[in-house]
């Protein structure tokens, strides 16, 4: 029982030694790369920011794809509507429950479809589309 109690006052009483020793130094320096080993610190950044438009697309697939898919689709559609990436993200969900709440409508259509589908139909130039209601046109169309 005493070694128990003296263990971690010895590692106490060597982490907290004098800087002129380097102990303090040294606990540092131990204490990264095994931070780094168990990848504790990367998972917790990506874990605080918010998630970008084409990730929250892949999170809603179920991850299928990769989000770099839907950045790309996103980024080729996005500078045509008068909607942000944000707000195509809801457009693409809104259209797709949309789509699977129809008679008839394709039970195999994903976030990714929607999202190429609606690129596709989006004219490029001037004056800015309003997406919202080319994938409601897109939805409404695919019921008959």
């Amino acid at each position: 029982m005493g070694t128990l109690i003296a263990a971690p006052l010895l590692m106490v009483a060597t982490a907290c030694g004098s800087k002129d020793d380097g102990g303090h130094d040294a606990s540092t320096a131990a204490a990264r790369p095994a931070a780094s080993r168990s990848g504790a610190a990367a998972p917790a950044a990506h874990a605080s920011a918010p998630p970008g438009p084409a990730q929250r697309l892949a999170d809603l697939d179920g991850d299928l794809r990769p989000a770099e898919q839907y950045d790309q689709v996103l980024s080729a559609l996005a500078p045509r509507c008068k909607e942000d990436r944000a707000q195509l993200v809801n457009v693409v969900d809104t259209t797709l429950k949309s789509l699977k709440k129809k008679a008839g409508a394709d039970e195999e259509e994903d976030e990714f479809g929607v999202l190429q589908k609606l690129e596709s139909v989006v004219p490029a130039g001037k004056p800015k589309a309003d997406c919202a209601s080319q994938a409601a046109a897109y939805a409404a169309g695919e019921g008959n």
